[in-house]
């Protein structure tokens, strides 16, 4: 069987599975920032749906509740507060969400294909290694995306680059485990090259990842006394 066909076969194996298995995933999720010696630690857990649906319910550093789509319709809900963050301009989208992007059978562009961006050119490389290319014409995107599967056609890293080829982040997928019938990297490493001299690792952990749960959280809904957030005071009031 020769490379192309290789990977086609199992590329359609893959894509295959979401919209024949599972319809939620939801985790527990640790992402640490590391800007010099400061780090930045966020808690929270997720709820996924194949619909694109997304609750996160964020612990730490401050408690909320999100719910949001792949369009970016977003609610954010203080509960200490009871108020209410109504966007929908992609302050927050499922189609930012490593989990949701894999439910939703985007193993194939890693859901960059939301964003405007399309498929270049395909290239195989040593030791098995394929890398596809995307161009965006979105003057607010970088203009590629590089994205490189391994053997068995799941990313093992990811990279968007200026005009002229320089990386600005590159996010590498590791520790893949099976989550029902789809297979899932529970770490990901992104680095973000703030200048040549300065750059910013976020380590992203999934933990107790759990396909076709029956927690509540997947149908949330804000509650109906929660009051619209005045934006002139919410910050003072949620520290």
């Amino acid at each position: 069987m020769n490379k192309t066909l290789h990977a086609l076969t199992l590329a359609l194996l893959l894509l295959s599975i979401p919209a024949a298995g599972q319809r939620r995933l939801s985790a527990d999720v640790e992402v640490k920032n590391v800007v010099g010696h400061n780090v930045v630690t966020t808690a929270k857990s997720v709820y996924c749906q194949s619909n694109g649906r997304l609750v996160v319910c964020n612990r730490k550093p401050l408690e909320y509740i999100l719910i949001t789509n792949t369009n970016g319709e977003s609610k954010f809900y203080f509960p200490k507060t009871k108020e209410v963050l109504v966007d929908n301009q992609g302050m927050a989208s499922s189609r930012d969400e490593l989990l949701a992007i894999f439910l939703m059978g985007r193993i194939e562009d890693l859901g960059v294909g939301l964003y405007g961006y399309r498929l270049q050119k395909t290239e195989y490389l040593e030791d098995g290694l394929m890398k596809k290319t995307f161009k965006c014409i979105d003057p607010s995107m970088p203009p590629y995306t590089e994205i490189v599967y391994g053997k068995d056609y799941l990313p093992v890293y990811s990279a968007t680059l200026t005009e002229d080829g320089h990386v600005q982040t590159k996010v590498y997928y590791s520790q893949y485990k099976t989550v029902g019938y789809v297979p899932f990297p529970h770490r990901q490493t992104q680095i973000t090259y703030n200048s040549p001299k300065d750059s910013t690792i976020t380590r992203t952990i999934y933990s107790n990842v759990e396909a076709d749960g029956s927690d509540p959280m997947f149908d949330w809904t804000v509650p109906a006394d929660a009051k619209p957030m005045d934006l002139n005071a919410g910050t003072q009031k949620l520290r």
